[in-house]
This record gives structure tokens, sequence and C-alpha cells, in this order.
């Protein structure tokens, strides 16, 4: 069956078939086992960033300089949009060259500028990308569930490494089905895993948990998709329940919406 975007608009029949083929593949995909490894933050901040987004965040901040050396790097970001992650990267002391690609700029990505990096736009689909410059980390945020052919983007990705070089992708989970509902062609399970990075060394974290999953869906998801608002998620309880929920889920850590995979370059 031909995947459906869930960026664009659906007739109710399209969004049913969405939820329906994309549930029934999310269940049959966790037939296979790969090793992940749960990761989660000793603290969040407080906000009205969803779980995922904060515990993302603070796995680049925290577990990148385990992963690509500290320093001056040249990065490629997949999917960049507005660019936020430069921001983070160069808190935790990178600093170089930044090219961000993308099918349209970002009215926010020159806003997040940042003296530690030479940032640089494409337009342009991963897949259609030619450049002949290698990159000691090339990362997405949350992009490759947006790409029709995301194992060709995969290997694009690994062709722009340099030797020894990282690509690190930020995943959602089957579990995000049902927290973002229509949201890209696909959600993630093991064996869309497996299957996309099986020619390649990797480790998969785990972000999140079942509080969290539970925290996005009452704070957000319920109140966009009946009352259209993002009230809820502005309050001072969901800033103090984003903390509790990060919490319980280091006591329950099943149903992560997020998982992070880390590639090295193919031999």
């Amino acid at each position: 069956m031909k995947e459906i975007s869930g960026d664009k608009a659906l007739s109710n029949q399209d969004r049913l078939i969405y939820l329906a083929y994309n549930f029934i593949r999310g269940i049959s995909g966790h037939t296979c086992w790969i090793r992940t490894k749960h990761w989660h933050p000793k603290k969040v901040e407080g906000g009205n960033d969803s779980p995922g987004v904060q515990h993302l965040n603070q796995f680049l901040f925290q577990e990148l300089p385990k992963i690509i050396p500290m320093g001056k790097i040249d990065m490629l970001d997949v999917g960049c949009g507005s660019g936020y992650v430069r921001k983070i990267l160069a808190d935790a002391g990178y600093k170089g060259c930044y090219t961000g690609v993308d099918i349209y700029k970002n009215k926010d990505f020159d806003r997040n500028e940042t003296h530690a990096f030479k940032s640089i736009f494409i337009e342009s689909k991963i897949e259609d990308l030619e450049t002949d410059k290698k990159f000691d980390l090339v990362l997405s945020v949350t992009s490759l569930e947006h790409i029709e052919n995301d194992a060709l983007a995969v290997r694009k990705c690994d062709y722009f490494l340099k030797p020894e070089a990282s690509q690190i992708h930020i995943l959602p989970t089957f579990w995000l089905l049902f927290s973002h509902l229509w949201h890209g062609y696909r959600q993630y399970s093991p064996q869309n895993i497996k299957s996309l990075f099986n020619q390649k060394q990797y480790k998969v974290y785990s972000l999140g948990g079942l509080f969290s999953l539970f925290l996005h869906l009452l704070f957000i998801t319920v109140p966009l998709l009946l009352f259209k608002t993002h009230q809820p998620r502005d309050s001072s309880l969901y800033s103090k329940l984003v903390g509790i929920s990060n919490k319980l889920d280091k006591v329950l850590p099943i149903c992560s919406t997020l998982c992070v995979v880390v590639a090295k370059k193919s031999a």
C-alpha cells in the first residue's frame, strides 16, 4: 500500500486509512527486536514545549559530546526548519560551519543565527542535494518521517559523512501515532529501524515514556483536536507536570514516543 502523508489536508476517509494502516504496520513492526537503551534527562526545564521536544533537546546537549568530539565541526542539518539546534550545539561547546537543508527557508532561520557557527541554507530535498562537501555530523530532528523515500535519504546522509563520522536521526516511534495522529508518512517500529540501518553500525536510544505520552495527549493533542487551542500547555500546571512525568518515565520507561538512532559511516 502506498504511504499517505499526514502533512497535507486529508479527507475523513484518508484520515481513517492513515490511522489504520500505521497502527497495523506499527504493531506488526514490533515482532522484530532491536537493542534499545532508554535515556531520560535528570531534569527538564519548565515551559510550554512538548515533553518530546524537551527530552530530545536535553539529549543533544548532554549526549552529543560523547558521540562527536567537542570543538570545531562541519554539520549538515536535514529538514532543518528554524535551525534552532545551532543554539543547543553552541551551548554544548561546538562551533564551526552549519549547513541547513530544507524544502523552503523557515522565517526564523536567520533569527536563530549564533556566532559559534557560520550558517548556510540550501533549499532542496535531501534526496536531491548535490555537494562535494563532507561532514563530521549529519543530523535530522523528526524529519525522516516527512520524507517519502526515507531509505534514499539515509543513504544520502551516509554519503555526505567523513570517515568515522556519524549520522543521527531523531525519529517518532509507533506510540507517537496516538499523540500526533496525522503526522508525516510514518512512525518507526523496530522493523523500520532495522531495515533502514541494517548495513551500518548503529545504536538506538528511546526517549520519554508512558507518563510523558499521557501528558501530551491530555494537554496538547486533545485541546488542539477538540478546541483548537494551546492554552493548557501554557499553564504553570503543565510546566510542573512535565517535570513530574519525566521522573515517572524513569520508573516505567515504556511507550517512548521518540527514539534516537546513531549510525556510523559505512565502511
